[in-house]
């Protein structure tokens, strides 16, 4: 059973999956640290949050993909300001998917992520 902690951060994960589905990208961004750093599925990365925004805009703007993240495991560590959330990732509209991984962290008692690290599994 999860934390109240865990779920925290299980809900937000939930609302960013519901943003993505809107092409939302501000809503998605909400729960990013400004030094958020992706991982794609391929290996490439992008630091901040800023250049990821633009990222993110001008994927929405070329598409629709529609994808989601769905957590398996939540661990809050000891000393309550890190989390660590695992699960797999899928596209709802073409034929990709894999595990991701998140890093949470704690700041004036909200949680935002600071790294995300996809790998693609197709």
């Amino acid at each position: 059973m999860d934390s109240a902690e865990a779920k925290t951060i299980r809900a937000a994960r939930l609302d960013s999956n519901a943003c993505i589905l809107k092409k939302d990208v501000a809503g998605v961004a909400k729960y990013w640290l400004s030094e958020f750093v992706q991982i794609a599925g391929d290996g490439s990365h992008t630091a901040g949050k800023a250049q990821i925004i633009k990222d993110w805009k001008y994927m929405f703007s070329k598409s629709s993909p529609v994808f989601e993240r769905l957590p398996d495991a939540i661990r809050i560590s000891e000393s309550g300001d890190l989390a660590w959330e695992q699960g797999t990732w899928n596209y709802k509209t073409a034929p990709y998917h894999g595990n991701y991984a998140a890093m949470w962290r704690k700041v004036n008692g909200s949680w935002f992520t600071q790294s995300e690290l996809y790998v693609s599994l197709d």
